[in-house]
């Protein structure tokens, strides 16, 4: 390391972070499968149950005649959403908790290898030309490692606040560096062109995955609505 490396800030850290997750999730989701695959469908089932329920829901109000201002909270008190919502909750921690918890896990052991190792970075990090260290650029111990992942649970309950704070200079550090005492080095200022490119791209199948769903979901309570006012 040499004296000109300077903290990195929070888009090296993104575009670093993106690229661990894109080998970390799938090899999370591959171990937790076992446990998923039929919850999966019974998730699929209750979310389309309260999509269903809304657009009946919101068809009935219609015929009875319930003034425009007054649908949305009608709507969401008919005992028949109530319901739907209280089984997609179920359905939701069902496959939600074997899911991050295997996640969790994986995180942990490859956080903790990388990171006190000798690239005292993830291949992520690295190829950003990051480094995980204290704040005098020495190598992380394990134990300190796995505490600087513990405290990134933090960070996300704070709804991502915590990760936001590598945006503010000049230590860029997130609550999870905070609270371990940590510090993530750059060993060259600015992003790569290729990595500008992939959060580009991250960002744009995140868009379209999620327009996606906005539109099935949509389709899927309109055809309820029209079955309850035929």
């Amino acid at each position: 390391m040499t004296a000109s490396i300077g903290p990195a800030g929070l888009w090296q850290r993104s575009a670093a972070w993106t690229l661990d997750g894109a080998v970390l999730g799938p090899m999370s989701l591959l171990l937790a499968w076992p446990l998923l695959s039929s919850r999966v469908a019974l998730f699929s089932q209750r979310m389309n149950d309260l999509l269903e329920a809304t657009g009946h829901a919101m068809g009935r109000a219609i015929i009875d005649g319930v003034p425009l201002p007054a649908l949305g909270m009608t709507v969401m008190q008919d005992p028949s959403i109530r319901a739907s919502t209280a089984g997609l909750e179920h359905a939701l921690w069902a496959l939600g908790w074997p899911s991050l918890a295997t996640l969790f896990v994986v995180s942990a052991i490859y956080h903790t290898a990388f990171e006190a190792g000798a690239w005292q970075a993830t291949p992520g990090q690295r190829l950003l030309g990051l480094q995980v260290a204290d704040a005098r650029r020495q190598r992380l111990r394990p134990g300190r490692v796995l505490l600087r992942h513990v405290a990134g649970v933090a960070s996300w309950l704070t709804l991502n606040i915590g990760h936001l704070m590598a945006a503010v200079p000049p230590l860029h550090q997130t609550l999870h560096d905070r609270l371990s005492a940590t510090r993530v080095w750059a060993a060259r200022p600015g992003m790569p062109a290729w990595a500008v490119a992939w959060l580009a791209l991250v960002g744009t199948v995140s868009l379209a995955l999620g327009a996606w769903w906005m539109a099935s979901a949509m389709a899927t309570m309109q055809l309820a609505l029209e079955r309850s006012l035929q």
